[in-house]
Parts: structure tokens; C-alpha cells; sequence
């Protein structure tokens, strides 16, 4: 029997819709109702809550949840200072509205969506970077999450006039795949198997696939065609009055050929964008079901027995929107709640959060209507709803000492024990070697001049009628011939290169290949644009895309939040060693413990900047003058705790006798010495008893890194 059935659909235009914040009171309702729901369930399955946590660790599962990294010791030990009995509320507030909440939700955003900083389709003008920074602008101006799938799903143009069309371009010429990632995503529903076949484990039929892709099947991401055409009209106009064999000579001549190859490089910005057409999808010529003729042409339908009703002049993709992100589809809402909650609590009360089926049934299915409800109550603001979800009773409960199997119910006594994600990881890890790493980030001016260049290029090539065009076709082909000589060298002697297995010579002409490329598209940029055109802006990151600040001199260059680094990083990186996803599919990120993980803590990225002494982690050592205050900063850097008495005479055997705070309180002062070298003699012993104080701190780097090597520091407890 079908679980769903024919809703009427009441549209509401997405641009009216906004997030809703919950006053305080609003707040305690929800809170309180989410609280009576879990306790019922407690009763009904006899569950036992686990025991409340203290404050210090509440604090650091509160960082890690929404600030996606641990509390720095300050942060920490200011919390811990705070009399108010409402202190917790306070810090959830603070770290919902902080930059470093938009940072994380920015990279469950990139898993989800699959972000890719170097996307395949329209790489050449940076559409994944293009993509990155519009799903960034959403997060950080918390843009509905009804409202954002809305735009992605509608998505059209060039991605500097609309960034959410590399949602389309991400998929470049496969459409089919495109919808089976669409539904995986917003629907939580796994179709990909319907794409081949009827579902084996599921319901669903080859059929429904194609019915449910049909709405977006007419997607194409080659753009520029209206340009192409005039520059057509104008050779066709060439040709006229010739035979045929006239015509094929002309058109296959080498200068020809160069024309093509000017055109296609004059046209190459805008060659990426995605359109929405009234294209048609058939069946497949080898369909064997009873339910339709191969090749035959399919009509939209979605699932879920829903009716997707078109109005007039309104296109099937836009349509098919707003059935998709309307609160009364059958799953769109259920999907996100259950989403939002796994994210807070490490498990949804479905489980996997993708693969729902007619059959499936919550853990505690009246908390996850409820949930429903509140996500529509406030507008589908995720913020709000995290901001709720964390005032939970259950999440200030200890996490069971066991991780629950995906098939065995679990009722919520406390949030999964679960090791943090690599984004976690590295970002706790910057945030002791970085001082205010939250607000070390790209510079976004940098990717709004782009933006502008490439409006500016595209305004000046549709302004160009058919004949201008192609004599700047013909100067560009004049102009880059050398050019283009060169790098069709250069290609033969890579060729043999490879053959040969030489690898620095292909390193090398790899180099010189790109050298060339960068010539060639300089020709053509300023060649339509003039002289003076700025031509990395359109190529490349037009320099360092990251803020100069001297608050950061003398750190690391590569040390930033994850949320600001490529995504996904290169293979070999820190955050790829940790099980950050590939970005291949959805949600595919593991948490696995590996021996490479190890010797990437031992000789990576963080050991020089963990101990530089400018560092947060050593300024706060620095400043503790005894060695048992100092394990005191260790742990509470670290692990976000106290140590316990035992721990601190642990760590007392590891160190030497010599490790205690220089001053200048027992230095000799020279009283024969003028003023003036007085004044330099204490400048000059200020930097040596800093050094030998930083020497002496050498005596705690194994008792830090024996912390971030536990299980403690790498597990949300």
C-alpha cells in the first residue's frame, strides 16, 4: 500500500518567504514540546537518560556543533567563568550568530551539494569557484533552505550573472544523473538504480525515473549561441554563389581552421551557462517494459502520487520547483528536519537520512512530525532551528558508550558518540595556531571584480553585431598564429615525452604549455576588450585571493578555516587524509581512523605553526608561570577540560627540572651603563628571557601532542 497521496499543492512565491526568529518565549515552547516528546519515548521503550555533562564539556560539544571546531582556552574559560544561570543560552546565541557558524554550515552545505572548487564543466572560466562563493553568500545572508533549493533547481544563465547554475554544470551533460542527485539530496529518496532498471529494493520503476527527470531533462549548459549565430550568418553570407566544392575548400583551408580555432577562443568566457529548453526525453532505445515503446517520448510526472500543477506561460522546471520545495510535499520538509537533527544530535531518527521508502518509519516518529511542523513554523531557517534543536534537554546528556547499529532504534538519551569530521579536525587545530582564525578569510572583492569582468566581456561581445565579430576573428587569428604554432609544438614534444615516461620533461612542458595558453587568451581578452583589461580576472585568482591583515604576519599562508580553502582539497592534504569527502557524491565524508593520519599529525601542516610562539596555544602557555598551571592550559586548550590530579603528576614525571619561567626579577642591572643603553640592555634581555622561556615550553610539546593524539580530542563527546 502506498503511504502517500494526492495533496492539493498551495504555491506561495518564494521571494515573499524569509526565516523566521523565535522569541523567547516562542523558544521555551518548542524546547519544552521536543522535551515532553523524548520523554515519552524514554517511558515507552524504557530508556534510562545518560548523565548531564559538565559545563566545560557542554561548552566544547556546543563549539564543535555550531562553531565547527573546539573552544579556544579563552573562550573556555570566560564560559566557565560566567555566573548567569542562563550562560548557556547566551553561548548558543553567540555562536549561531558568529562567522564561525557560517564557516560550518558552508562545509555541510559543500558535502551535501558537492561543491567543487575545480569543477569540470566551465572550469576554464572558474564556475566552481563561481558556485562556492554564491552558495557562500546564502549561508552567511541565511537564506531559507526552501528558498535556496528553489534557486538551484531553477537555476539559469552565466555564473557571474547567477552562481547557483554550477548546481547544473556540476552535472554537465547528464541530466538523468542530475535528477538522481536532486533527489537523493532534497527528497532524501535514492532513484539512481530507476535510471537502468526498475528499482530492485524499492518501488520505483524505470518509468518514474524518466517521468520525474522530464522536468529537467531540457537543461543545456552551452551558452553563447546567439552569438555564435551572427558570427554563422556572417560566413554563410561568405560562401554564397559557390559550388559546393567550392565552399568545402574554402571551408577546410588552414586559414579557415585558424578562424574557427579564433572564434572559439573569443567566444570561451561565455561557451559555459545553463538554459532551460522544452527539449523532450525519450525512453531508452533497449526499454523492456510493458509500460512504454523505446524511444518513445515520456511526459512529466513527478512521485509521490502529488500533482504538479503549470500555469500558463510558466515553464515545467519552475513548476516542478515549486512542488519540490512546497511545504506539503510529502518529503522536502520531513528530509531537512531529519537532516538538521542528525547533524546536532549524530544520528537521524531516520536512518540513512538519503534512503527513505514507503516502509520507513522514524525512531520516534511523533518528534519527527513535530519537527516537521517547527521547520515550516519558522520558514525553513536553519539557524533558528539549530538554535532550538541545541537547548534540547537530551543534548546536554553524555553520549552512550556505544555507537548505536544503523537497524537498532535509538530513543535519544544523549547525542552520538562520534569522531569529528576532517573539517572539524583541522579547524580545531587552527584555531590553537591562528589568533582569531574565524575572521582569517578570502578576500570576496576579489570574486566580485571578477564577477564584474566577465559582465563586462560578455556586454561587449552581444554588443558586436555579425561582421565586427568576425574581423576580430581574423585580427585574433593573425595576431596569435605564433602562438598557436608554439603551443601545437609544444604539444608534440609532450606527446613523446609521456611515451618515453620523462617526467620532468613533462613537468616541465606542461609549464611551458600553460605559459603559452595564458599568451593566447591575453591576445583575445584584450584584443575585444582593449589594451588595458585586466585579463587574470577572468583567468585564474587575479593574485592572492585571500586578506592581507598584519594581524596574521609570520603565520602559516596555509593555514585557514577549511570553509576557505579548495574544495575539495587535494588528494594528499590534511583534510583528505582525515575522510574529507571527494565531493563525488552526497554526504561523502567517513570519519575512519587510519595509520596515515597519525604521521600527518607527526610531520604536516600544524606541528611548526601549533609551536610557533605567537601562536594562541603558546601565548596561553607562555603566560601560566608554573609547570602545574601549564598543564592546566594544555588541557584546557586542548581537551577543553581540567586535568585530574593523577593527569597533572602524569605529565609532572614527562618534564625536566629545568622547565620553570625566566624574568627579569632575578637579572643583575648593569647601574654604570648611560641611559640609553640601560634602555637597550633591558630591550636586549626581554627578547633572551622570552626565548629562553620559549625554549623552556619546548618541555610541553609531547604533553600537547600526546592530547591531540586521543581519543578524547578527536571524538564530539
Amino acid at each position: 500500500m502506498k503511504l502517500f497521496v494526492v495533496l492539493p499543492i498551495i504555491l506561495v512565491p518564494l521571494a515573499c518567504v524569509s526565516g523566521k526568529k523565535l522569541s523567547k518565549k516562542e523558544t521555551l515552547i518548542e524546547v519544552q514540546a521536543i522535551n515532553q516528546i523524548l520523554e515519552a519515548a524514554y517511558e515507552e521503550h524504557g530508556v534510562n537518560l545518560t548523565p548531564k555533562i559538565d559545563d566545560a564539556l557542554l561548552a566544547r560539544r556546543l563549539y564543535l556543533k555550531a562553531a565547527g571546531r573546539i573552544a579556544t582556552h579563552d573562550e573556555l574559560t570566560s564560559y566557565l567563568a560566567n555566573p548567569s544561570k542562563n550562560k548557556k543560552d547566551q553561548l548558543i546565541d553567540q555562536l549561531v550568530e558568529s562567522s564561525a557558524f557560517d564557516s560550518q554550515m558552508f562545509n555541510w552545505w559543500a558535502d551535501l551539494l558537492r561543491l567543487q572548487t575545480r569543477m569540470r564543466g566551465g572550469n576554464q572560466i572558474g564556475a566552481g569557484q563561481l558556485y562556492v562563493h554564491w552558495v557562500k553568500e546564502q549561508v552567511n545572508n541565511n537564506v531559507p533552505f526552501n528558498e535556496m533549493a528553489y534557486k538551484l533547481i531553477t537555476a539559469e544563465g552565466y555564473p557571474w550573472e547567477n552562481g547557483a547554475v554550477g548546481y547544473y554544470l556540476r552535472d554537465a551533460g547528464m541530466p538523468l544523473d542530475n535528477m538522481s542527485n536532486t533527489t537523493q539530496i532534497f527528497l532524501g529518496t535514492q532513484m539512481v538504480c530507476a535510471q537502468c532498471h526498475n528499482h530492485p529494493f524499492d518501488r520505483w520503476t524505470q518509468m518514474e525515473y524518466y517521468q520525474m527527470a522530464s522536468y529537467t531533462y531540457g537543461i543545456s549548459s552551452s551558452k553563447g549561441g546567439n552569438i555564435q549565430n551572427k558570427i554563422k550568418k556572417h560566413f554563410e553570407n561568405q560562401v554564397k554563389g559557390l559550388s559546393y566544392k567550392e565552399r568545402k575548400k574554402k571551408q577546410n583551408s588552414k586559414e579557415a581552421q585558424a578562424l574557427r580555432r579564433s572564434v572559439q577562443e573569443m567566444l570561451r568566457p561565455l561557451r559555459y551557462g545553463a538554459t532551460h529548453t522544452n527539449r523532450k526525453l525519450s525512453l531508452p532505445h533497449d526499454y523492456q517494459y510493458d509500460d512504454g515503446a523505446p524511444k518513445s517520448l515520456v511526459t512529466p510526472s513527478p512521485i509521490f502520487d502529488t500533482a504538479i500543477s503549470q500555469k500558463d506561460g510558466e515553464s515545467k522546471v519552475h513548476a516542478y520547483g515549486e512542488w519540490l520545495t512546497n511545504p506539503e510535499n510529502p518529503r522536502f520538509t520531513k528530509v531537512i528536519a531529519n537532516r538538521m537533527w542528525k547533524k546536532v544530535f549524530g544520528r537521524g531518527l531516520v536512518e540513512p537520512v538519503d534512503d527513505w521508502r514507503d516502509d520507513t518509519v522514524a525512531s520516534i516518529p511523533e518528534l519527527l512530525n513535530h519537527l516537521e511542523n517547527l521547520m515550516v513554523r519558522v520558514n525553513f531557517d536553519l539557524k533558528e532551528f539549530q538554535r532550538i534543536l541545541l537547548r534540547v534537554n537530551a543534548f546536554e546528556h553524555a553520549a552512550p558508550e556505544f555507537i548505536p547499529n544503523i537497524e537498532t532504534p535509538y530513543y535519544f538519551e544523549g547525542p552520538i558518540l562520534e569522531r569529528m569530521a576532517a573539517e572539524q579536525i583541522w579547524d580545531s587545530l587552527v584555531a590553537l595556531s591562528i589568533p582569531d582564525s574565524d575572521d582569517r578569510s578570502q578576500n570576496a572583492q576579489i570574486i566580485d571584480q571578477r564577477l564584474e569582468r566577465f559582465q563586462q566581456y560578455q556586454e561587449e561581445i552581444e554588443s558586436l553585431d555579425g561582421d565586427k565579430l568576425a574581423k576580430l576573428a581574423k585580427k585574433g587569428a593573425k595576431a596569435s598564429k605564433e602562438i598557436n604554432d608554439q603551443m601545437e609544438k609544444i604539444q608534440d614534444k609532450l606527446r613523446e615525452a609521456q611515451e618515453a615516461d620523462d617526467r620532468e620533461a613533462v613537468s616541465r612542458l606542461r609549464r611551458e604549455y600553460g605559459v603559452a595558453r595564458n599568451q593566447q587568451r591575453t591576445v583575445f581578452a584584450k584584443l575585444i576588450m582593449g589594451p588595458d583589461f585586466e585579463v587574470k580576472s577572468l583567468y585564474g585568482n587575479s593574485g592572492n585571493i585571500y586578506k592581507k591583515n598584519d594581524q596574521w604576519k609570520g603565520f602559516s599562508s596555509q593555514i585557514y578555516r577549511a570553509s576557505e580553502l579548495q574544495t575539495p582539497a587535494q588528494p594528499g592534504h590534511f583534510l583528505q587524509e582525515f575522510g574529507q569527502s571527494d565531493r563525488e557524491i552526497a554526504d561523502n565524508a567517513n570519519r575512519q581512523a587510519s595509520v596515515t593520519q597519525a604521521l600527518t599529525l607527526l610531520n604536516g601542516t600544524f606541528y611548526g605553526a601549533l609551536f610557533n610562539k605567537e601562536s594562541p596555544l603558546m601565548k596561553n602557555l607562555s603566560e601560566a608561570t608554573e609547570p602545574t598551571e601549564k598543564i592546566k592550559v594544555l588541557f584546557l586548550s586542548i581537551l577543553n577540560r581540567e586535568p585530574t590530579t593523577e593527569e597533572i603528576k602524569m605529565c609532572m614525571e614527562e618534564l625536566s627540572p629545568v622547565a620553570f619561567q625566566s624574568s627579569l626579577d632575578n637579572q643583575e642591572f648593569p647601574e654604570h651603563l648611560s641611559k640609553e643603553k640601560k634602555k637597550a640592555w633591558k630591550k636586549h634581555m626581554e627578547k633572551k628571557v622570552a626565548w629562553a622561556n620559549f625554549n623552556r615550553n619546548r618541555e610541553y610539546f609531547a604533553i600537547a601532542w600526546s592530547l591531540i593524539n586521543t581519543r578524547q580530542f578527536s571524538f564530539v563527546q
